[in-house]
Order: structure tokens, then sequence, then C-alpha cells
């Protein structure tokens, strides 16, 4: 990938390696990392170099009579933003509007005026939610401005937000379409609420769980499952499925996916993982079969009660965000149980983060 923006923006911190060698380091740091622990060959699952994020965030700059994107600057550069020209990055959708739609708006004095940043999401018909957030007090004066924005864009769907203050225009979300091994699953996302940010990724993250527990035998709790991303495909290859996910606006759209999949053997439930753990001892369970767990938790990795919850189960799917913590979680989890496959997928080419997968079977 080549970019305008290589070397001035943060985001890219390995813009001066080739996308191959990327792959390659990240892959002998992995191995480095976990060398103590009897790992299988690491599997690396990577996708395009770039257009690959379907979610992206970006600061809005204004000098006189122009304004310009901006994102951080390079460590090495110190701290603060600077204007960009453009970003490969993100999906083509976004890519394609970014400078007409800053354009239009900088030529509005009522949306230009304070606006601190523009999010984009898009999905795999190229429509689009945007939303404009505010460093100002918006109220509902702004829906005529809004309106005419939108004729000139109608594939975008328009949220505005200040602190305290959201205004939602036609509507906050978009249904997706994933093709995963030739089976089609639709997903409603909702703006400003987790979804993965790399489609094609995803994908692969999806097929490769439903792979590793096409053999497994008994039923499936889920912890952190968002939208039902991972919920919705696993479910067949399961009984019962019972998933749990903190944030009520995502297993809303849980539950609404399972319907619109046609999925009914998925119980949802919203609270956190060290709520759900603590109704096993209540018999909450009962009519289960509860010999497996997948797990998708935030960087922090498992707290010290969800991890001894999940270390219950003979069959463990952990897919990670940060390989410090899912370290120190296998510590614990991979006692007695035998790593039966460890994938890398590269969510995001160009910089240090490494997205990881781990299937653990107990050893009989």
């Amino acid at each position: 990938m080549e970019c305008s923006s290589f070397g001035k923006c943060g985001s890219c911190a390995l813009w001066q390696m080739p996308y191959k060698k990327q792959l390659e380091m990240k892959k002998k740091r992995l191995e480095e990392m976990f060398s103590e622990f009897n790992v299988p060959e690491i599997e690396v699952i990577s996708g395009s170099d770039e257009h690959f994020r379907s979610r992206a965030e970006f600061r809005v700059w204004h000098e006189d009579d122009r304004s310009y994107y901006a994102m951080r600057k390079r460590k090495e550069e110190g701290r603060g933003v600077i204007p960009i020209d453009e970003c490969k990055i993100v999906d083509k959708a976004i890519y394609n509007v970014m400078e007409p739609l800053l354009r239009e708006i900088t030529k509005n004095k009522a949306l230009r005026f304070k606006l601190y940043e523009i999010d984009f999401l898009s999905n795999s018909k190229g429509e689009l939610i945007v939303t404009l957030i505010y460093h100002k007090k918006v109220d509902e004066s702004i829906e005529g401005e809004i309106k005419r924005l939108k004729e000139k864009f109608p594939f975008i769907d328009f949220v505005v937000r200040k602190k305290g203050r959201k205004f939602v225009f036609d509507k906050n979300y978009l249904i997706d379409e994933l093709d995963i091994d030739g089976k089609v699953y639709k997903y409603k996302i909702i703006e400003n609420t987790f979804s993965q940010p790399n489609r094609e990724i995803n994908k692969k993250m999806i097929g490769w769980a439903l792979r590793n527990s096409a053999s497994l035998k008994g039923d499936l709790v889920e912890l952190y499952c968002g939208n039902g991303n991972f919920t919705i495909p696993l479910s067949e290859n399961f009984n019962k499925v019972i998933a749990t996910e903190i944030n009520p606006e995502s297993i809303q759209a849980a539950t609404f996916n399972a319907e619109i999949n046609k999925r009914d053997n998925i119980s949802f439930m919203a609270m956190s993982a060290a709520e759900f753990s603590s109704l096993k001892s209540n018999g909450f369970f009962r009519g289960y079969d509860l010999k497996n767990v997948l797990i998708d938790p935030p960087r922090a990795g498992l707290d010290e009660k969800t991890r001894k919850f999940v270390n219950e189960f003979d069959n463990i799917i952990y897919i990670s965000c940060n390989p410090e913590t899912l370290k120190r979680d296998l510590e614990t989890l991979s006692k007695g149980r035998e790593i039966k496959a460890f994938a890398f997928f590269d969510q995001f080419p160009y910089t240090n983060h490494m997205e990881c997968g781990v299937v653990l079977e107990r050893v009989k």
C-alpha cells in the first residue's frame, strides 16, 4: 500500500515495512511470547493491506476557510494531531466519500462551526453511517442542514452528537452481510457500539472458529458476545447457546440478528461476564450440557472471577485482542489442557496490533 499520509500520521507505525515482512515479524514475536507453552504451528490469517477498515474516526482540523481530517502525530513527533490528505486503510466506501463530504460541510457555516470529529461506519453494500461530533450546543434546528447534506449523499444516514445529546436522522444502524464459507449471515450493526473493524478478517476469524468447534460436544457459553458476531454462526455447531454482553444495545442487536438469521437455540443476557459467572452456583444452568466456552474479552483480558469460571469448562475458544493479557490468562487456562490451535489474525496491517485465537481442550 502507498499512502500520502505515511510518515506523518501516527496510525500506521510500520509504514516503512513491506506487508509480508510485517506478517513474518508479528508471527515471530508471537512465537517468542508463547514459547513457554506447547503451542502448535501458528496459523497466519491475513487479508488486504489497504481499504480494510469498515469503521474509522477522524478529528477535524480547522484553519481559516479550510477544514481537514486529522490524525495523531507519530510518537517521534510528540503529542498532538496533524492534518492528513487521505487514509488508505479505510473501506473504499468511506475513502471515496471523505473528501466530498468534508468539502460540503466546509461550505456550510452551521455544520462546520465547532465540528470536532467525524466517525464513519460502512457495510458490505457501501452504505454508511456518519456521525458528526460537536463542541457546541446542538439542537433540533440542525435537522434542516442535515437534510440538505443527505440530498447530496443519499447512501449516508447521519447521527449528530454533542456531549449528553444525540440526534439520529433516519436510522443509526446498518445491516451488514458476511459470506462465510459459502453461507451468508446478516448482522445489525449499531452506531457507537463495538463491531469488528476489518470485515474480511472478521469473516476468516468466524470461519476459523466454526472449523475448530465443529467436533465439540455439548452446549456453548459465550462471554462478551457483542452483537452476536460469533454467536450466530457457531450456534449451528451446538444444541443450545447462552451468550452474554454488558452493553444493552449490543444485546438488542444480537437478539435481532438471531431472528433474521433464523437461529432459535440462543439465549442472550445483558450482564457482565463476572455477573454471569455467579449464576452457576444458583443452579441457573440446569438443563444445559455446558462443556464449551467462547470468550472475546476487551484488551484487559479476563478478571480473576471470570478466569476461574472459564477454567471450569472442558473446551475453550479464546479470541484475544491483546497477546499480553492472553499470555497471562493462559498461565491458568492451559493447565491440564492441550492447545489444539493457535491463529494470528492480522486485523490491523501497518500497526503492531496482533489479534489471536486459541483453542484449548482438557486432557482426559
